[in-house]
């Protein structure tokens, strides 16, 4: 099912999503807000279905009460939660079963640790998220290690600065891949966008090293999108693996291949230059 025009976020599967929900990334509140205003009030909530294979389950839209005099200057944090009991935690263990199965493990083995565990580069397996007409209803797409492992291998083929840069155009010229490779790079191209564009909104496209608007004076901003784990090896397009950056920024950092401290928020490259963001509300979540 094709939704662009509602589409909303993407967000790698993690032990939270499969359990008790997840959080919505502040580059997208502006969506929201065109979608129900309401719940961008501090503390609200509301219940809402969410629509996965023609099926609803029932979930919670949350912007967090958190006490905002113990954080001063912290965004809202706004969540869909659903519980540990609920049908829709049932539901996606069991879409994402390589996933579930690898979590808990490393669960297992990391006894009461509550360390991030990411999952590794061959099993990655994500959902899709995308508003609908009806106030009340969000739609859900499950994508499996299969549709990860459809597309590996052209993209291997792709240079990553490639990818980023070409059009649907140049992905349905390629006589190396199938049809439905094709059809699935052009989708992928096109949520990208999506996501870029909210990014760059977000940031009133400002370079986020800098946190200045390039080439503002003659006109226009010139920013670009960077993936940190290159999508052409990741598949990853949440938006917690977007940045958006100056073109000389963006050709250093594809030539150099810093390592990327996400703590820090920085690029570490080996000759022990580094190069910080100064903005990143996006990120810390």
């Amino acid at each position: 099912m094709d939704y662009d025009s509602g589409f909303i976020m993407q967000k790698t599967v993690d032990w939270s999503l499969l359990n008790d929900g997840m959080t919505i990334p502040v580059s997208v509140y502006s969506l929201f807000r065109a979608w129900d205003e309401s719940i961008l009030t501090h503390g609200q909530s509301k219940d809402i279905r969410i629509l996965i294979d023609g099926e609803f389950y029932d979930a919670k839209l949350k912007n967090q009460n958190f006490v905002q005099s113990n954080w001063a200057g912290h965004k809202d944090v706004i969540q869909i939660r659903y519980g540990r009991q609920s049908p829709l935690a049932v539901k996606l263990p069991d879409v994402f079963q390589k996933s579930y199965a690898y979590l808990f493990a490393q669960k297992q083995a990391l006894g009461k640790s509550k360390r991030q565990i990411p999952l590794p580069d061959d099993l990655q397996e994500y959902i899709r998220l995308y508003l609908t007409l009806s106030p009340d209803v969000l739609c859900m797409e499950c994508c499996s290690s299969s549709d990860y492992q459809q597309l590996a291998h052209t993209l291997s083929a792709i240079p990553e600065e490639v990818y980023e840069q070409s059009d649907d155009q140049f992905f349905m010229a390629d006589k190396t891949a199938s049809i439905e490779e094709k059809q699935q790079l052009v989708k992928y191209r096109r949520i990208d966008r999506s996501i870029i564009l909210a990014l760059k909104k977000f940031y009133d496209y400002r370079d986020e090293i800098s946190g200045e608007k390039i080439g503002n004076e003659y006109g226009d901003s010139v920013v670009e999108a960077h993936h940190i784990d290159y999508f052409t090896r990741s598949q990853n397009n949440d938006s917690t693996n977007i940045i958006i950056i100056s073109p000389n920024y963006h050709r250093i950092i594809h030539k150099n291949n810093p390592r990327f401290n996400r703590k820090k928020f920085q690029f570490e490259f080996e000759n022990g230059e580094m190069l910080r963001l100064k903005l990143y509300e996006h990120l810390k979540f």
